[in-house]
């Protein structure tokens, strides 16, 4: 099985996580899952005032998204 989840070959406090995102346009959230772990799914949000907002985070996604070569939301760029 592929791990998702592993601590840096440097050792200290750093983990790597192999996460997959995509966009979901109906509802215009961020999933991101790692997809070998059973449990980790989330959603980010552009909307500051929700549960899952977080609109520095989407806009970075949403980049990395485009960057990626996949269907993303249309955001300022992130600096």
């Amino acid at each position: 099985m592929v791990e998702d989840i592993r601590k840096s070959e440097r050792g200290g406090n750093t983990a790597y996580l192999s996460i997959g995102a995509w966009y979901d346009v109906e509802t215009g959230h961020i999933h991101l899952t790692l997809p070998h772990s059973g449990w980790f799914h989330t959603t980010v949000s552009a909307d500051e005032e929700s549960k899952r907002g977080h609109p520095n985070l989407y806009k970075k996604l949403a980049r990395a998204l485009k960057e990626a070569g996949v269907p993303g939301p249309d955001v300022v760029d992130p600096t």
